[in-house]
């Protein structure tokens, strides 16, 4: 079966005849009329993404070097020229919406930032958080869903990583996990505490050391009337928060560990119970392949 993707990428009309969208929060791909176009050998392909993550900026040739080799060759600068002509080859039947041309001693991809699913994914993130400040809770669970209904696994995950690239693909996990927290924090604020329950799951599993996620499934999972499920994922945490880092989990997770052990869990979430969650600083360790994985809370 084909994968479609969200109808936030799906806005454009049919009198244009060009529907294409730029897809990088999952393997990297671009659709054009529902269907995929070839995008060349791997060099190739990460230097479109560069350019994707750069969209609608000046690009610099030494930027693209390090996007491609942490230790580039004597020819480099031949073959980004090489790789760029390709591109334009092969960008051609998307080029009503979609250019890559010479600025000064670089290159810039101009598009359309709504058949991008990042640029769409930071609108929509921007229109949550303005919504979840004024108050339009319900709005802004929407907006937050919408956005990370987006992603499709890790970002750019097919492509061979460099310290240049994890770094760019790094900014974009972050961003996830902040609108996830945000997310998961409104679902329990307005009583969605059940529904968050199976997405909290698989954002723990994805991201074990991030210690606010861990606090949001243990209190959904209480509020839901699961405490042995709720203790077990502090467990969980503990142990690999002690044995991988050396670290103890933070007052606010003991305390909401104590509070599920004597059945007097918080009834209702506040930002004031978690925030010295979210002041904790998050580090990056590699994961297999050399891309960089989850985050984990710093000592």
């Amino acid at each position: 079966m084909t994968w479609m993707p969200p109808a936030e990428l799906r806005g454009c009309t049919e009198a244009d005849g060009n529907d294409a969208q730029f897809l990088l929060l999952g393997p990297l791909s671009v659709l054009h009329q529902e269907k995929s176009i070839p995008l060349g050998p791997g060099k190739q392909r990460t230097l479109l993404a560069h350019f994707l993550l750069n969209a609608n900026r000046p690009v610099s040739v030494s930027s693209s070097l390090e996007a491609l080799w942490d230790d580039p060759p004597p020819s480099a600068v031949k073959n980004v020229q090489l790789y760029v002509g390709r591109i334009r080859r092969m960008l051609a039947g998307v080029e009503s919406v979609c250019r890559l041309h010479t600025v000064g001693r670089g290159y810039q991809l101009d598009v359309d930032a709504e058949r991008v699913d990042t640029e769409v994914f930071r609108r929509l993130v921007r229109d949550a958080s303005r919504a979840r400040r004024d108050r339009r809770l319900d709005q802004a669970v929407a907006l937050f869903g919408d956005a990370l209904k987006l992603w499709r696994g890790k970002p750019l995950e097919t492509l061979a990583g460099t310290v240049a690239l994890d770094a760019e693909v790094g900014v974009l996990e972050d961003m996830r996990l902040m609108a996830c927290e945000e997310y998961f924090g409104l679902m329990l604020e307005t009583g969605h505490h059940r529904a968050a329950i199976p997405e909290l799951r698989r954002m723990v599993a994805a991201y074990p050391r991030q210690e606010l996620l861990r606090y949001q499934l243990m209190l959904a999972l209480s509020r839901a009337g699961d405490r042995s499920a709720a203790l077990s994922t502090y467990r969980s945490g503990y142990r690999l928060l002690v044995e991988d880092l050396g670290i103890e989990p933070s007052r606010p997770l003991r305390e909401l560990h104590d509070a599920i052990l004597a059945d007097t869990a918080p009834t209702r979430t506040t930002s004031h119970a978690t925030a010295p969650l979210r002041g904790t600083t998050p580090v990056r360790t590699a994961r297999p392949g050399g891309r960089r994985g989850a985050l984990q809370r710093a000592s």
